[in-house]
Protein backbone atom coordinates (compact mmCIF):
# COMPACT_ATOMS: atom_id res chain seq x y z
CA UNK A 1 0.00 0.00 0.00
CA UNK A 2 1.67 3.39 -0.91
CA UNK A 3 1.69 5.85 1.74
CA UNK A 4 -1.15 8.94 1.07
CA UNK A 5 0.16 12.07 -0.97
CA UNK A 6 1.27 15.03 1.21
CA UNK A 7 1.21 18.20 -0.01
CA UNK A 8 4.36 19.58 -1.00
CA UNK A 9 6.91 21.70 1.63
CA UNK A 10 7.49 24.89 -0.83
CA UNK A 11 4.13 25.50 -1.78
CA UNK A 12 3.91 29.36 -2.35
CA UNK A 13 3.11 31.37 0.91
CA UNK A 14 -0.52 32.45 -0.14
CA UNK A 15 -2.24 28.87 -0.73
CA UNK A 16 -5.27 29.64 1.23
CA UNK A 17 -5.12 27.27 4.98
CA UNK A 18 -7.33 27.00 7.63
CA UNK A 19 -5.48 25.01 10.90
CA UNK A 20 -2.42 24.48 8.62
CA UNK A 21 -4.88 22.50 6.13
CA UNK A 22 -4.91 23.88 2.43
CA UNK A 23 -8.50 25.16 2.20
CA UNK A 24 -10.78 24.34 -0.95
CA UNK A 25 -13.80 26.63 -1.83
CA UNK A 26 -14.82 23.86 -4.44
CA UNK A 27 -13.83 20.37 -5.62
CA UNK A 28 -12.71 22.01 -9.15
CA UNK A 29 -10.50 23.75 -7.23
CA UNK A 30 -8.87 21.03 -4.75
CA UNK A 31 -8.38 19.19 -8.80
CA UNK A 32 -6.26 22.11 -9.96
CA UNK A 33 -4.00 22.43 -7.14
CA UNK A 34 -3.65 18.69 -7.36
CA UNK A 35 -2.90 19.15 -11.48
CA UNK A 36 -0.27 21.66 -10.92
CA UNK A 37 0.91 19.64 -7.66
CA UNK A 38 1.16 16.59 -9.39
CA UNK A 39 2.91 18.14 -12.64
CA UNK A 40 5.52 20.13 -10.74
CA UNK A 41 6.38 16.36 -8.81
CA UNK A 42 6.66 14.34 -11.79
CA UNK A 43 8.41 17.34 -13.65
CA UNK A 44 10.88 17.74 -11.31
CA UNK A 45 11.35 21.41 -11.47
CA UNK A 46 9.92 22.68 -7.82
CA UNK A 47 7.59 24.72 -7.22
CA UNK A 48 9.56 27.93 -8.95
CA UNK A 49 8.43 27.69 -12.11
CA UNK A 50 5.20 27.27 -11.28
CA UNK A 51 5.30 30.39 -8.78
CA UNK A 52 6.43 33.04 -10.85
CA UNK A 53 3.58 32.05 -13.67
CA UNK A 54 1.21 31.99 -10.96
CA UNK A 55 2.49 35.74 -9.51
CA UNK A 56 1.24 36.91 -13.00
CA UNK A 57 -1.76 35.05 -13.24
CA UNK A 58 -3.33 36.18 -10.03
CA UNK A 59 -1.96 40.15 -10.60
CA UNK A 60 -4.28 39.34 -14.31
CA UNK A 61 -7.37 38.07 -11.77
CA UNK A 62 -10.45 40.24 -12.19
CA UNK A 63 -11.70 41.47 -8.90
CA UNK A 64 -13.88 38.14 -7.11
CA UNK A 65 -12.52 35.60 -9.07
CA UNK A 66 -11.22 32.44 -7.32
CA UNK A 67 -7.45 32.16 -6.87
CA UNK A 68 -7.52 28.79 -8.08
CA UNK A 69 -8.31 30.68 -11.20
CA UNK A 70 -5.05 31.70 -11.04
CA UNK A 71 -3.62 28.24 -10.87
CA UNK A 72 -5.59 26.84 -13.92
CA UNK A 73 -3.83 30.02 -15.91
CA UNK A 74 -0.38 29.33 -14.46
CA UNK A 75 -0.50 25.99 -15.11
CA UNK A 76 -1.44 26.18 -18.55
CA UNK A 77 0.89 28.91 -19.35
CA UNK A 78 3.56 26.40 -18.42
CA UNK A 79 2.65 23.54 -19.86
CA UNK A 80 2.23 25.88 -23.23
CA UNK A 81 6.05 26.88 -22.73
CA UNK A 82 7.02 23.29 -22.24
CA UNK A 83 5.10 22.26 -25.08
CA UNK A 84 2.74 20.03 -23.35
CA UNK A 85 -0.10 22.33 -24.49
CA UNK A 86 -1.09 24.33 -27.64
CA UNK A 87 0.57 27.76 -27.64
CA UNK A 88 -1.49 30.44 -26.28
CA UNK A 89 -3.07 28.31 -23.64
CA UNK A 90 -4.11 30.26 -20.71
Amino acid sequence: MTAPARPPTDLPADVPRRNGELVFEAPWEGRAFGLAAAYVDASGAGWGAFRDRLIAAVADLPDGTSYYEAWVTALERLLAEVGLAPPGAG
